[in-house]
């Protein structure tokens, strides 16, 4: 009884699940004299195992044996039937399975399940009894007590582990929440939200996607576990993927997630979101998938996809409930992020229209009244040179009412004239989670007076040079030149990275090539003088 109170105290003594696992084999064993012991976790359809530790043999040992078990045999009967079972020989036993090779040999067996309260967690394995050819009746019994309390200790560790995950995603949620509301670009909220819901959730790849004008589920963001860089391989936002296809019309009104489960057992609209999803990863052996929708009260926003790898040992059943309230708080911090937005920009026109009718009102009229008066005056004017500064002085009046009327007009655009450099900043900004660091973003000159399908291609061009470095620089740094001087805007992207390599493949740049060409400029990449890649690009100004 001694040992048995010392061997409860031992597994009440961590709230780590997997650490509380352990010490419940380890005291078992000690216990009872075994020379093996495991304990199996049970998956929530109680059909088979999802987890196995294991005690007494060493990790070359289980290495050899292969796969872990999933719950055949003497395993699967209490499975079956969760009631204490004491064998003298497992071989013997109508139910035995037999043993893989390279398996330690066992005879005697003393298993019992894991309840916490009505529901079997798992169960208690322990095989070849020390000294003796099998079990006792008192072995039994201390193994059953061992194993109540045990499951006190897990459910204890679990209720832990719950509100630390808890914790987890509202400091995720709030972190993502905050960066929306101060105005951050919806792509660079899109990566923290992927790599937060894999981190979490254990996922080896996370897919988000958000609705469009058009209502197409324009894929946003892609997180890959095991790489560093997780952003969306594409070039422009026009080119991003779209989950197109009768399978995804309408996931994002539903209010409850969408479970795909393996292959063997996925419905046919299941299979083409899989299809469709595997293409993102490019092939990754993926298992269960689950399609998250993202709502709010005024409508669908998009989805999240999540997926683990085809043998992963986690199960999400027992994380979807918090993914999915997670995916649904996420929805509604997009949209206040938007509406905070709206809200930003309706108070600017609002101080532009202001700005414009003062303008119009005060400064216009008392400077065209200032213009009649001086041309009154040089008509009466008698000499020569009084009349030609007076004249003069008109003249500046009226380029200065004209310069006053073109201000009004750009004050009353959906956009403000200053946008473009800000958006160049951003644009680079929203590459730093693909390249592992900041690009510097250098604008000289005023790029903001560009006629808008100028500055739309120096846009673009920035994005598909950046895109380039993510893809195939490995680069540590990269820079961007956006300049006018001579009647030209230029444009260089410099990185440190591997060089050139081949670039038969890449699309990008003939796109960029293109451009140039229809604009009369030119296009070229060339190796750096201290290595890496310079992408030049340089059209004329006056494009007509």
């Amino acid at each position: 009884m001694r040992d048995l109170l010392a061997a409860v105290l031992a597994v009440s003594a961590d709230l780590e699940l997997p650490e509380v696992l352990t010490r419940i084999v380890t005291s078992g064993m000690s216990l009872v004299g075994a020379r093996y012991g495991a304990l199996g976790v049970v998956d929530p359809q109680k059909d088979h195992l999802v987890e196995f530790i294991t005690a007494g043999i060493t990790p070359q040992e289980r290495a050899l044996i292969g796969d872990l078990p999933r719950g055949h045999g003497i395993l699967g009967l209490l499975i079956r039937d969760p009631h204490p079972r004491r064998l003298r020989d497992i071989a013997t036993h109508p139910h035995s399975f037999g043993f893989p090779p390279n398996h330690p040999e066992m005879h005697s067996f003393l298993g019992t399940p894991i309840r916490i309260r009505d529901e079997v967690f798992g169960n208690l394995y322990l095989t070849e009894k020390q000294g003796a050819e099998e079990f006792t009746e008192e072995d039994e019994a201390i193994l059953v007590a061992l194993s109540a309390a045990a499951g006190v200790a897990i459910d204890n560790a679990r209720m832990y582990d719950a509100g630390r995950r808890r914790r987890a995603f509202a400091e995720a949620l709030a972190q993502v929440t905050t960066m929306l509301l101060e105005g951050e670009d919806e792509d660079v909220a899109a990566g923290v939200i992927t790599a937060q819901v894999g981190r979490l959730g254990g996922c080896t790849h996370v897919v988000l996607a958000l609705l469009d004008e058009a209502e197409q589920l324009v894929v946003r963001d892609v997180y890959h576990r095991d790489r560093a860089s997780t952003a969306v391989d594409t070039g422009s936002p026009g080119d991003r993927p779209v989950l197109e296809g009768a399978h995804w019309q309408g996931v994002g009104t539903l209010r409850s997630p969408v479970r795909v489960l393996p292959p063997d057992a996925a419905a046919e609209a299941e299979q083409a979101m899989r299809a469709d999803v595997i293409r993102l990863v490019s092939g990754f052996d993926i298992g269960s998938i689950a399609v998250l929708p993202l709502t709010s009260g005024h409508g669908a926003l998009g989805v999240l996809v999540l997926a683990w790898a085809a043998h992963s040992e986690i199960d999400p059943t027992g994380i979807l409930p918090e993914l999915t309230d997670y995916a649904g708080q996420v929805g509604l911090a997009l949209l206040a992020g938007r509406s905070q937005r709206d809200r930003s920009q309706m108070a600017l026109l609002d101080d532009r229209d202001r700005i414009a009718r003062d303008m119009h009102d005060h400064v216009i009229q008392r400077l065209f009244a200032t213009g009649l008066s001086l041309q009154s005056a040089a008509r009466v004017a008698q000499h020569p040179m009084v009349q030609a500064r007076l004249d003069e002085a008109v003249d500046e009046l009226d380029v200065a009412i004209r310069e006053i009327r073109h201000a009004i007009f750009e004050l009353h655009q959906s956009r403000p004239a200053h946008d473009a450099e800000q958006d160049l900043t951003s644009l680079g900004h929203s590459f730093t989670r693909g390249l592992g660091f900041a690009p510097a973003v250098i604008v000289d000159g005023p790029v903001d007076q560009l006629d808008p399908a100028l500055r739309s291609d120096i846009v673009a061009v920035v994005r598909e040079g950046l895109t380039n470095v993510v893809r195939h620089a490995q680069a540590h740094r990269a820079d961007v030149r956006v300049s006018m001087a001579q009647g030209r805007v230029t444009i260089e992207i410099v990185d440190d990275g591997v060089g050139l390599g081949d670039r038969r493949q890449r699309s990008g740049l003939a796109n960029l090539a293109e451009r140039a060409i229809a604009a009369g400029g030119t296009f070229d990449t060339r190796t750096g003088q201290a290595g890496g890649t310079v992408l030049s690009w340089c059209v004329p100004l006056d494009r007509a």
